[in-house]
This record gives structure tokens, C-alpha cells and sequence, in this order.
């Protein structure tokens, strides 16, 4: 498995394409309410994971500091706080679960949060996590907090991790 930054039309079709296969097909999300404008922000930092026959896998993506994390409400969900990078749309395919991918993008992810938004090696991240996947998130160091809340018709936890070079 191999987790690489987005940087061409193919590689962002295939983060597409996972995204859609989780959160639309498996979870009913909406697909207008999957793809937004942050994915187009020239600020987004996308990711994708492929298995070793090149099919991908998993995406995810890191959204900047200040970046209008509530799809154009001005304010972000739940206690997040927008000074912070977002890690956002995890998925992973229901073949690839269990074999390490989310993992490898989760670390791939949070490195690249330090590199780009690091301040003396230090940075704060923050995501929302489906319910569902916390466990695995609190794997990870992240730790829950406020009140649970829907989005998408999914309940979500509001996390943070603290990073250090």
C-alpha cells in the first residue's frame, strides 16, 4: 500500500471515486452534499492510499487554517475550532478496512498538517468523526470533545490531536 498527495486530474478522480463509494453508495450521503467547494480550494491538501495492484483504496483530505470549514455557514461544526487544519473525508474502501490504510493516510496527513501548518514543530488538528469510527480515531491519540451532532443525517464527534515534529 502506498499513500501519495494528489497532484494530477487521475490521482483526484481516484480520492473521488473512493469518497463517493463510502459516503454516497454505502452511507446514503447525498452526492451534492460529498463533493463541496474545499475540494477546489487551492488550499486543500488531498491524499489517496492505493493497494499494491494500484487500485485506490482510500482518500482523505487536510483543509488550511481559516479555511470555511461549515460549507459556506462561516462558522464550523460543533466546538471546532477554524484556526486550526481540518482533516477531513476519510474514507476507506469496505475491502481495504482493517489493512492499515486509514492509518497510513491518517499519519500521511498529519505530517503534512505539521509541514504546512506547523509552528516550532507544533500543531493542533482537528476533524469530525462519524461516531461510528471513533474508536479508531482514539487509536490515533485524538480526543473527543462537545456534543454530538448530525451532519449528513450521521451522528459526528468533534476531535483534536496535538502534534509535535
Amino acid at each position: 500500500m502506498r499513500v501519495e498527495a494528489v497532484t494530477t486530474e487521475r490521482q483526484f478522480a481516484d480520492a473521488l471515486e473512493v469518497r463517493f463509494a463510502v459516503f454516497v453508495h454505502e452511507q446514503g450521503v447525498p452526492p451534492e452534499g460529498e463533493r463541496d467547494e474545499l475540494d477546489d480550494d487551492p488550499r486543500t491538501f488531498h491524499a489517496v492510499a492505493y493497494a499494491g495492484d494500484g487500485s485506490p483504496v482510500g482518500a482523505g483530505r487536510l483543509l488550511a487554517p481559516h479555511t470555511d470549514i461549515a460549507h459556506g455557514q462561516g462558522t464550523p461544526h460543533g466546538n471546532m475550532d477554524p484556526a486550526h487544519p481540518h482533516i477531513g473525508r476519510l474514507a476507506v474502501t469496505s475491502g481495504a478496512r482493517g489493512t492499515g490504510a486509514g492509518r497510513a493516510l491518517m499519519e500521511f496527513l498529519e505530517a503534512a498538517a505539521l509541514e504546512r501548518h506547523g509552528a516550532h514543530g507544533h500543531v493542533r488538528v482537528e476533524l469530525s468523526a462519524q461516531d461510528q469510527a471513533m474508536a479508531f480515531y482514539e487509536r490515533l491519540g485524538y480526543t473527543a470533545h462537545g456534543e454530538r451532532y448530525l451532519d449528513e443525517g450521521i451522528w459526528h464527534h468533534d476531535a483534536y490531536k496535538d502534534l509535535t515534529a
